[in-house]
This record gives C-alpha cells, sequence and structure tokens, in this order.
C-alpha cells in the first residue's frame, strides 16, 4: 500500500516539475518520502501476529489459532472462525514471540468472565482488545498474555480466590465481570480494589470524568459508600413487545384494543400517564377473554418476575426497599393503600390472565409437601426456560421480555408501561490479588473507549455510556435534544401534509416548513376555528404562549394549540412507519433504574436475588399451596416481606457497622445475652453471643454461695460476741483482752456484712455502703491483731513499763487512725457519684455502656487504702519482731498470715 502511494505521488512529481520550481519539488518529495518510511517503521514495530489456544473443560487443548490482528478493525482477522468453537473453558492468547517464553519472562492476566463452554463470544471481545494493550505495553518494556476462564454467572461471583496454588494460577484472577448485584460481595470481602484513584485519574487524563460518561441511574449500581466498584461494561434492560396480529384479531372481533405507544396515537403525548401497568393488565386480560389464553407473558432465565414486580411497584409509587436504622428492609407491608395498587397483580395472577412462569417440578414438590415452618425451609422456585420450551415461538398478547435479537412472529417492541423500567448490567472489577492493577485499568480504558468497537460488540442495543450504542443501534440513534431533532425534521423547504387523531377521527392539516438560518418554523396554511395561522418555531417544549413546536418521534411533531393543550402531528409522508426499536430502548434507559433504587448497591441484594421472595408470593396467588388456608393477599405480602427482611439483613461477621443490644442480666448464669439488630449471626462466626454480668447476681451460685457463707459468719460473730459479753469475767477472756476480742469480732461482722453490698446489681447505696463496711472491717480487723501484738512484744521486751501506760499510748494511736478513715470515708462520701456508666468492647462487635459503682474521687480512695496498706506493712514488721516471743505467747505467725490475706482482700 504504501509502495502504491509512493508510486502516485512519483508520477505527481513528474507532471508537476514542469510549472514549479524544481529544488521545492524535490524538497517535498524527499519529506513525504521520510514520513512514509517512518510510518512504515512505526507500523512494523506493532505486533499483529497472535496464537490462540483454546482448552476443553478438561484442560486438554482443544484448538490453536494462528491470529492475524487487523488494526484498523480492532479485532483478528479469522475471529468469526473462533465464535463457531464450543464445549471452550479456557482461552489463552499471547503474541507468537512471547507464547514459548517461559513463564518467569512474561506475565500472564487473568481474567475471569461470565460465558458458559458453549458460547465464547463474550470471551473474543474482551481478546479482541488485547493486541491493542499488548502494544501499549510492550512499549513499556512489559509483556503479557491474557488467559479468559468461562466461569459462568454462579462462580463469578462464588468460587473462592486462591493465589497461593502456583499450579492452579486459574483460581488467581486479576479481572472478573461481574453483575450489579454481586459487586458488593466480592467487595465487602476485601477481594476487590476501589477504583476512586483510577476514576479521577482518568478525569485528568481525558478531561472529563467516566461518571458523566454513564447512563442516568448507573452510579447506583457501581459505587458503595462514594466508592467505585467497578467499570460498567454491559447494560442490561429490560422490553415489552406484542403480538401485533392478536391485537388485529382481537379488534376486528370487537374488543376495545389500541396498539400500545409508540404504535398508537391513541395514547397522546403524555403516554407515561395513560399507558400504566393498570393498562397493560386489562389488556391481558380482555386478550384471555378474547382468545381463550393468558395474554401475558414473562419470559427470562433468573429474577424475571421479581423485576417486573419491583418496575410495578416504583411506577406504581410503591416503595420495594426502605431503610430503618441502617437496615435495608421490605417497604410494600402493612399499607392498605399499597394492598389496593397492587391488586392488579394480585389479579393477573390469580385469574391465570398469564402464562405458567415457574418451574413445574419445582411448583409440585413445593404442593405435595408440608408447609415450610420457617424461612430457611422456604423454597427457591426456577423460572422456565422458554428457549426450550416448544410454545417458545408462539406469544398470545404482551410479553415482558429481555432485549434480545431472537425474532418472533408477529412480535413488535413497544414502550414499557409507567414510569420506570429495569436498569441492570455487568461491570469489570480489579482483585487485590492482582499485580498490574494500573496497567488493567488502562485495558478497561481501552474497552470503554467509544472509538473503539468492544462496547458495541458487548451490547446489541444500549451501552452503559451516552452516546455509545450497541452494535444495532450504532447507527440509528444519535444524541440530540428534542429541539435539535425539529429543527433537522423541518429542514426542508415546502408545504407537507400532516395529519392528526381527534375523537377517533383522524384529520389532516398542512405545514409550511420555513427554513432560517436559526431555529427552523412551521406555519398553518389550513386554519380552521382550532388553529390560527400562527408562526412556530422549534424549541424543546410545545408552549402556545411561546409559539414553540417540538419533536415528539420520528416523523411526529407535538403541536400546541389552546388552553395549554397539544396534539400529535404525523407526517403523511411515512405513514406506514415502522416504529425503531432502538428508538424504544432509548426512552426505557431513560426511566429505567436498578433493582434496589433509590440506594446504592449492597452485598445483600444478590441473596435476595437468589432467594426470590417474590416468585413464592406470585406462586401463592397462581398455583396456591395444597395443605395451607392462603389467607388474605396481605397475609400473603406479610409473608414474602419476612423473607426479604431476612435475606436484606447482612452477616455480622466483617461487617462493619453492627448495631447490637444487651438483654438483662441472667441471674442463673450471669451472662446477657447479645442481640444483634441489623445483621445475622451464623454458625462458627466466632462472633460473642453473649457477655458476662457487669456484677454478682445473688441467685447464681457464686452469689448465693458467698451470701450463704457470709450469713453463716455472721450468725457464728453474732454468737460468739454474746458469748463474749456474757463470759467476759471469765479467766481466758480476760488473758486474751476482752476490748481486743469484741473490737476484734465485731470487725469481723462488719466485714462480713460487707459481702451483702457486693452482690447484686449497682446501687448508689450500696456503692457506698460496700467501701465504707468493708474499710472499717479492714482498719478494725488490723488494729486489733497489732494492738496487742504491740502489747505483747512491749512486755516482753520490758520497755517503758515503768515510764507510762504504753497501753494506752498504743489505744489512742489506733483509735486516731480509724477516726482520721472516718474522715476521710466521709468526704469521699459527699464525693461520690452513686452508679456510673462505662463503656466495655466487644471484640469485632462494638462497644456498650454498663452501670457500675462510681470510684469516687480517687485521691480520697486511693490516701485511704493506703493507710490500710501501712497498718499492713507495721502488722508485718511487728510479726517479724515477735518471732521470738514464747509459743504460748506467740501470734508472729499467725498476724503474718492474718495480715497477707487482709492484703489479698484489700487488692
Amino acid at each position: 500500500m504504501l509502495n502504491y502511494i509512493f508510486f502516485q505521488f512519483f508520477l505527481f512529481y513528474i507532471k508537476m516539475r514542469k510549472k514549479v520550481h524544481q529544488n521545492f519539488i524535490y524538497l517535498l518529495f524527499l519529506f513525504f518520502f521520510i514520513i512514509l518510511c517512518n510510518g512504515q517503521n512505526n507500523n512494523s514495530n506493532f505486533t499483529t501476529s497472535f496464537i490462540m489456544d483454546l482448552y476443553d473443560p478438561n484442560d486438554n487443548l482443544n484448538v490453536r489459532y494462528l491470529l492475524e490482528y487487523d488494526v484498523q478493525r480492532g479485532e483478528y482477522v479469522d475471529h468469526y472462525k473462533i465464535h463457531n468453537t464450543l464445549n471452550i473453558k479456557t482461552a489463552i492468547v499471547c503474541s507468537e514471540e512471547d507464547m514459548n517464553l517461559p513463564e518467569d519472562n512474561k506475565n500472564t492476566i487473568v481474567f475471569w468472565n461470565t460465558a458458559n463452554y458453549n458460547e465464547i463470544y463474550s470471551s473474543v471481545i474482551y481478546m479482541d482488545a488485547f493486541p491493542l494493550w499488548y502494544n501499549q505495553q510492550k512499549k513499556k518494556g512489559k509483556r503479557f498474555c491474557l488467559r479468559v476462564e468461562a466461569v459462568g454467572w454462579d462462580k463469578n461471583v462464588s468460587e473462592k480466590i486462591n493465589c497461593d496454588d502456583p499450579e492452579n494460577k486459574q483460581l488467581c484472577p486479576d479481572l472478573i465481570i461481574l453483575g450489579t448485584t454481586q459487586f458488593s460481595y466480592r467487595y465487602y470481602k476485601d477481594e476487590t480494589l476501589n477504583l476512586n484513584k483510577y476514576f479521577r485519574n482518568y478525569f485528568k487524563k481525558e478531561g472529563r470524568s467516566l461518571e458523566s460518561m454513564l447512563n442516568k441511574y448507573a452510579h447506583y449500581d457501581y459505587r458503595i459508600d462514594n466508592n467505585w466498584l467497578a467499570v460498567p461494561i454491559i447494560s442490561d434492560l429490560r422490553a415489552l413487545r406484542f403480538n401485533k396480529k392478536t391485537f388485529d384479531y382481537c379488534i376486528n372481533k370487537g374488543y376495545n384494543l389500541h396498539y400500545p405507544p409508540p404504535f398508537s396515537d391513541f395514547w397522546g403525548s403524555n403516554y407515561k400517564e395513560t399507558w400504566t401497568w393498570e393498562k397493560a393488565f386489562e389488556y391481558s386480560e380482555i386478550i384471555y377473554n378474547c382468545t381463550g389464553n393468558p395474554g401475558f407473558r414473562i419470559i427470562g432465565s433468573k429474577s424475571e418476575d421479581t423485576k417486573l414486580f419491583i418496575i410495578i411497584c416504583q411506577s406504581l409509587g410503591i416503595p420495594f426497599i426502605v431503610e430503618e436504622n441502617d437496615v435495608k428492609k421490605c417497604g410494600f407491608r402493612n399499607n392498605p393503600e399499597y394492598i389496593k395498587k397492587l391488586s392488579i397483580v394480585k389479579k393477573l395472577f390469580e385469574n391465570h390472565y398469564v402464562e405458567e412462569w415457574l418451574d413445574k417440578s419445582a411448583i409440585d414438590k413445593w404442593k405435595n409437601s408440608p408447609y415450610p415452618k420457617n424461612i430457611d425451609e422456604q423454597p427457591t422456585f426456577p423460572l422456565i426456560d422458554m428457549t426450550k420450551n416448544f410454545n417458545f415461538m408462539n406469544v398470545n398478547g404482551l410479553i415482558f421480555d429481555v432485549l434480545t435479537t431472537i425474532e418472533l412472529p408477529d412480535l413488535k417492541y413497544c414502550y414499557m408501561p409507567g414510569i420506570s423500567s429495569f436498569l441492570g448490567g455487568s461491570g469489570i472489577v480489579i482483585t487485590k490479588n492482582s499485580k498490574f492493577p494500573d496497567e488493567l485499568f488502562e485495558y478497561i480504558e481501552i474497552l470503554i473507549n467509544g472509538k473503539n468497537p468492544y462496547l458495541q460488540y458487548l451490547n446489541n442495543y444500549i451501552t452503559p455510556y451516552e452516546k455509545v450504542y450497541g452494535n444495532l443501534c450504532n447507527n440509528e440513534l444519535e444524541k440530540k435534544s428534542k429541539k435539535e431533532y425539529c429543527n433537522s425534521f423541518l429542514d426542508v423547504e415546502g408545504t407537507f401534509p400532516y395529519y392528526y387523531v381527534s375523537n377517533n377521527k383522524t384529520n389532516i392539516i398542512y405545514l409550511k416548513h420555513i427554513v432560517t438560518n436559526e431555529d427552523k418554523q412551521v406555519s398553518i396554511t389550513d386554519a380552521n376555528s382550532k388553529f390560527f395561522s400562527d408562526v412556530f418555531t422549534c424549541g424543546e417544549k410545545a408552549n402556545y404562549e411561546q409559539k414553540t413546536i417540538t419533536f415528539i418521534d420520528k416523523y411526529k411533531l407535538e403541536l400546541p394549540v389552546k388552553n395549554n393543550n397539544t396534539i400529535i402531528l404525523k407526517s403523511m409522508e411515512d405513514i406506514k412507519d415502522q416504529t425503531n426499536p432502538c428508538n424504544i430502548f432509548q426512552e426505557s434507559l431513560e426511566k429505567a433504574k436498578p433493582m434496589q433504587f433509590p440506594y446504592n448497591t449492597f452485598s445483600e441484594i444478590n441473596a435476595f436475588e437468589l432467594k426470590s421472595p417474590i416468585s413464592l408470593l406470585l406462586a401463592h396467588l397462581y398455583y396456591k399451596h395444597n395443605e395451607t388456608n392462603e389467607g388474605t393477599f396481605e397475609s400473603i405480602i406479610n409473608e414474602c416481606c419476612d423473607i426479604i427482611d431476612d435475606t436484606l439483613l447482612p452477616r455480622c461477621k466483617g461487617y462493619n457497622k453492627i448495631k447490637f443490644k444487651l438483654g438483662e442480666c441472667n441471674e442463673q448464669t450471669e451472662l446477657r445475652n447479645i442481640t444483634y439488630l441489623n445483621c445475622k449471626i451464623t454458625d462458627n462466626d466466632g462472633l460473642q453471643r453473649n457477655i458476662e454480668c457487669p456484677y454478682i447476681s445473688s441467685k447464681n451460685i457464686k452469689g448465693l454461695f458467698l451470701t450463704i457463707l457470709s450469713l453463716i459468719a455472721i450468725i457464728i460473730e453474732i454468737f460468739i460476741i454474746i458469748i463474749v459479753i456474757k463470759f467476759k469475767n471469765e479467766k481466758c477472756i480476760m488473758l486474751s483482752g476482752f476490748e481486743f476480742l469484741l473490737f476484734l469480732i465485731l470487725s469481723s461482722l462488719i466485714l462480713d456484712i460487707s459481702v451483702y453490698f457486693w452482690v447484686g446489681s449497682a446501687v448508689k447505696y450500696k456503692c457506698i455502703l460496700k467501701i465504707w463496711t468493708m474499710i472499717i472491717g479492714i482498719t478494725g480487723l488490723i488494729s486489733s491483731y497489732s494492738i496487742k501484738s504491740e502489747i505483747i512484744i512491749s512486755i516482753y521486751n520490758n520497755k517503758k513499763l515503768t515510764q507510762s501506760n504504753y497501753k494506752m499510748r498504743t489505744y489512742l494511736l489506733y483509735v486516731f487512725i480509724f477516726i482520721f478513715q472516718l474522715i476521710l470515708l466521709t468526704w469521699w462520701t459527699f464525693k461520690h457519684d452513686g452508679v456510673t456508666e462505662k463503656e466495655s468492647y466487644i471484640k469485632n462487635v462494638g462497644s456498650y455502656k454498663y452501670n457500675t459503682c462510681s470510684i469516687g474521687n480517687e485521691n480520697i480512695l486511693t490516701l485511704i487504702f493506703l493507710i490500710d496498706y501501712t497498718l499492713l506493712v507495721i502488722s508485718i514488721i511487728m510479726s517479724y519482731r515477735g518471732r521470738n516471743i514464747p509459743s504460748e505467747f506467740n501470734y508472729s505467725k499467725k498476724i503474718f498470715f492474718t495480715s497477707l490475706l487482709t492484703a489479698l482482700l484489700v487488692n
């Protein structure tokens, strides 16, 4: 090709040299020759030879393709023959020069795609984009191969990622295709990257944000907590089709039917308010009465009845999901108005105006089994695979359908009733295990670049990006405003006939197209009582005061008339207009919303979809269970809502927004049960089910033991006090010291009484008295045996007995200490807060607050205990000093061990 261009330019040079200065032509020729040579050298550096190995499910090589890459078309020259290869699980593509390199010299990217073994089409599209990315990375000195695994729609989200097994690298993906209800599951398992950084970098590099390129409601599916989880790749919409032949048949029989919009002007310009689900289901009933067969069909492989129900709820103004205290719940429970609105669904399914759509064997098993006792036992019903049904091609009336290229006899796409439709799709995520996240986002940029064909190939009609259309609509749609369409439509001067329908009568009107340099205009040439010969200019809306006319649809204009009314004018140039499905899908896209709208995606939406509680609700209406009274419509809805609430409740393990409450203390077990409010616990999740009570219960075995033991001790001590007082003049008591014994027993009695205040829940008077009784008891106890011990030691050592009454001085010292303790306790009491609230933490759950006794003024309390510790140290020193006293007077060992036990008690 380059040689040919060069030859043609050379001939041009020969012709021109006679007319233009010879040197100038020579330089121009030389310059062009250099450019051609450089271009040829650059192209020669672009690798176009690739090898693709396809493996079957048993990892056996099925076929090897030697492929050449067409840079202009962005695909392999022979890529169509790859599409016909069946039973393929793994596809590996490398450049011809890299295929046989050792693994250490190249990097293989593992890509989990949702294709099945017999549908390699989408995998080929991802491999078509590989050579562009490969050459981009080769310039940076990096060499890659691409391995695409067909894992399907279940393993892509449920398969465990294992990057620790070098022999099974296919288990460690770098990229995964996930559905919009699946992103959050992998994200919350901390397996996928937060893509915010790459979205920001894209904006810096391209000068426009990815967010601005996406369709209106896409961010609800692809973000959590302002974090982008994936890059949208595939758009998934739902469509409605009708059987034109059936409608004609019933209309001819006298039934009041009209083609759905946009095939009939009957619905007017405000068709979203007139073409409703009430009307669609009414038509299903009419068709049933007309033909004897159901007038509505649901088609699809997964959750199609759920999507239909959600669309109906959104169009009727019924919230499907609500949020209370950060918990998603069923939104249509216990509301008479909602029950009334949903009666159209009840009527459709109870009267069998809709065809059977659930798997018959699963329904029979449910009907022939005892009714489930709990939510876990509730069944899930797979949908009938209509593509395998011999009656698939025969549609009687309306069909709720996926966007498909399958043509069915006499079926036409029409507008979805109401103000809502379903929006789903798929996106591509980068895993945290990938070593090349930056490079992989560059690969994703190639996939989503509208100048490349990959988005078009992955989407037949509508893509997730504005102004980028699918393969079948790419040349059909051009994103324009109504005003722009109006100007284009009126771009030909002349007078043209239009018609409109009023009171079931067709009327003709003539409009003159006025072409100006600005907005195009029309004037009415046959004015009558309804119209005036005014001039109307193209605008975004039809407005009589502003004299603006606007574009509605292909060959249709909206003209304002008096009293704020409008009529739809249709050009007679195309009375046999065949409505373009691409325009219909575009209209559906503009009102399509995600399943969980108005909330961003969350991981439980996948569990909800798998459980399919809506299928159970509709099964009750259509089939009914044999062994149960179905009850009211409201009770069936409430059962469905119970299942929805359960599926939307997240698992507590790994959930970082756990809310919980603590039950009352079980006084037998001394445990408080933990009730998880916004998540559910599972076996072996490692989370605590209960915590210890913050006090010793009087009904627990420990509390009972302490209470009974202290009570016995108190009784014994009272009995001993009585004995001591009664026999105080006896020799044994006198030798022991009456005052010593009495004070010692009273101190022990007070100390035992303190046990009562330490058992049971925290109450202010208990919090104060337990410290008072404990300190008085301990101080009295230490003082008692310390006084006696010091007197005995002094007498034995014959100290100061002749100089003064040493006994009285010792008494006075300890009495002073005791009084000082009482003063400190009184001071501490006035500073005491009684019961205070403290906070504790439960591992992997959260913090909780509990009531406990305040310690009051910590400095005062420390001083009180410091005095007791000082007395203990003194008593231990005295026990050492009295070690040599005769055994009949020696209390050293007893005092030593008593002091140690008291120290432990104080601790």
